[in-house]
């Protein structure tokens, strides 16, 4: 039986900062940061929620670690420096057991290949693992999700993944209770990865993980030393979420988003992790805030169509030439890159590229289309247009390799609006090869559209009603990452 995480917030209700709060100094309530910090030249923690560790989690049945003596804190200990530490470039020798080795050799050759839609130099799920070997927290969560994928993978029972599962939630509850590690960016890597090991599953039980990150942003305050690959991660699960459920997005990450790169060309740039331009996400984010007014009724009808025309018209911006030789990078980066061929050859990998960024940039059209105009009206031409392309280009990305493997979103987003029976099969057969990924929000998606498809049918025949597959999506209890 599934259930979400408790709520991992604690409420500041003395109206000084945590700083001082902690070490019983006179406060002044300054912002963004008092003064008694600013002269101590020490950081201020601002005065929002504060993370407390979930009770229930890993509670008296979790197994200390075998190795959990080993990896104690000691006279060596990272533990009071990690804060600071950068997301290293480079994999370390492991110097792990069997077992570990080949789990975190799995992560590394595969996981972080088909977990982002770019393999691409520094990629960040791989940046992790020399950090990982020595924070127990991160390691396990790492091991859990390799471990889990292979069982999928391979069509075995997952008999391992649990056990590595409990470690780290017990590693990560010590890293809560200890105020220099509690905000580390290790801390936030380890909530990210237990978020894709239940993503990844299939399980609706990311949302309490991903609760937890949300408290933990507010309760950081100042986010600006995080590492760029960890704050574009957070942007597609928050997005993504927004997205699908009509939640608002987090006004936060509006700042992480707002990322030009800065080199020539900027608009030919694809985001390795989301699939899309380099700066559709934000677009993306704020169409999700839009949604979400829009549902609450808390904007008027101009408001909402004077802003997704406005949308529209950015979304529009973002076209990448389909002959063009775009760059790499990721949204919360103001770097970009040449892309480099991982597993084909480099031409192919560039029209798969492009395809799947423009595939992105029509789905958000109809998606922006769908705030303003019922499911029960019909596409105007143009948006048609947009639904024939995305469905043409869809040829252009065959299968789940590369690119291919993050258009799950997309596929649902299109497949709500077809009613053709081979039009449908089409979309069958792409969902069916994104299970072969082994990771398996994709049959939620698949769930989903097979329940869009048969309401779509009712409503032609008259026996029901029209409902946005939003809608549908949390009447049949699916709250998924389609991506």
């Amino acid at each position: 039986m599934e259930r979400n995480l408790p709520r991992a917030e604690r409420q500041n209700v003395e109206g000084v900062c945590w700083t001082c709060l902690d070490n019983n100094w006179q406060c002044d309530g300054c912002l963004p940061r008092c003064n008694a910090c600013t002269q101590r030249e020490v950081r201020c923690r601002g005065y929002g929620v504060r993370l407390q560790w979930p009770t229930g989690v890993a509670g008296q049945k979790t197994r200390l670690w075998r190795r959990q003596g080993r990896r104690s804190s000691d006279a060596n200990s990272p533990a009071d420096t990690d804060r600071d530490v950068a997301l290293p470039g480079a994999i370390s020798a492991l110097g792990l057991p069997a077992e570990e080795s080949f789990f975190m050799q799995h992560y590394l050759q595969n996981i972080a290949r088909i977990a982002l839609a770019i393999d691409y130099d520094g990629n960040g799920y791989r940046s992790l693992l020399p950090m990982a070997v020595q924070e127990p927290a991160l390691l396990n969560a790492a091991l859990a999700v390799a471990a889990s994928h292979h069982s999928r993978w391979q069509h075995t029972a997952d008999k391992t993944s649990r056990k590595y599962l409990r470690a780290a939630a017990k590693a990560l509850r010590d890293r809560f209770s200890t105020p220099d590690l509690v905000h580390s960016q290790v801390t936030l890597a380890s909530m990210l990865l237990l978020v894709s090991f239940e993503v990844f599953s299939g399980s609706n039980r990311w949302q309490g993980h991903y609760d937890a990150i949300r408290g933990w942003i507010r309760s950081r305050g100042d986010c600006s030393d995080l590492d760029p690959f960890l704050k574009t991660w957070v942007c597609l699960l928050d997005t993504q979420s927004a997205l699908n459920l009509g939640q608002p997005a987090m006004q936060e990450l509006e700042s992480w988003l707002d990322i030009t790169t800065d080199v020539a060309g900027q608009e030919q740039c694809v985001d390795a992790l989301f699939g899309c331009s380099s700066r559709l996400p934000k677009l993306m984010w704020a169409a999700s805030r839009l949604y979400a007014s829009s549902k609450d009724n808390q904007i008027t009808l101009d408001e909402l169509r004077n802003q997704a025309e406005a949308l529209q018209n950015e979304i529009r911006s973002t076209v990448i030439i389909l002959d063009s030789q775009p760059l790499v990078g990721i949204s919360c980066h103001s770097t970009a890159q040449p892309f480099a061929t991982v597993g084909m050859g480099q031409e192919e990998l560039r029209q798969r590229m492009v395809a799947t960024a423009e595939i992105f940039r029509h789905a958000s059209h109809i998606y922006v289309y769908r705030i303003m105009h019922g499911p029960e009206e019909a596409l105007t031409e143009e948006m048609q247009a947009s639904l024939n392309t995305a469905q043409d280009l869809l040829t252009m990305v065959p299968d789940a390799l590369g690119p291919g493997a993050n258009l799950g979103w997309c596929l649902v987003v299109l497949g709500a609006e077809l009613d053709g029976t081979h039009e449908r099969d089409y979309i069958r057969s792409r969902l069916d090869g994104l299970h072969l990924l082994g990771i398996h929000n994709t049959k939620n998606g698949q769930k989903i559209l097979e329940e869009v498809w048969t309401h779509r049918d009712l409503v032609t025949q008259g026996q029901a009603l029209p409902e946005r597959w939003q809608d549908t999506m949390q009447r049949i209890g699916q709250s998924q990452i389609l991506v």
